[in-house]
């Protein structure tokens, strides 16, 4: 049996708010949940999963991500581009 829409979106929620070191609480079920069902009420053409993870900022207070700057430097040599010329 293949899992619903509504589950693989509600599925997706969770991991990516827990990835970003959210705890789950009952709160933040039930706001994923409502996020979902939104969701689902405005999307069309299924596209219920684009439009829930755009929603995510609107119910959840993230952290914010640092990434750190890449070491050593990229160099475009290869293609004869050189950013100390």
């Amino acid at each position: 049996m293949s899992r619903a829409v509504c589950q693989l979106a509600l599925d997706r929620i969770i991991a990516y708010v827990r990835g970003c070191g959210v705890e789950l609480t009952p709160e933040i079920c039930r706001r994923a949940l409502q996020l979902v069902d939104r969701a689902l009420a405005e999307a069309s053409n299924g596209e219920v999963m684009e439009l829930a993870m755009n929603l995510v900022p609107e119910y959840f207070d993230l952290p914010h991500i640092h990434v750190p700057q890449q070491h050593p430097e990229l160099k475009r040599g290869s293609i004869g581009y050189s950013p100390y010329v």
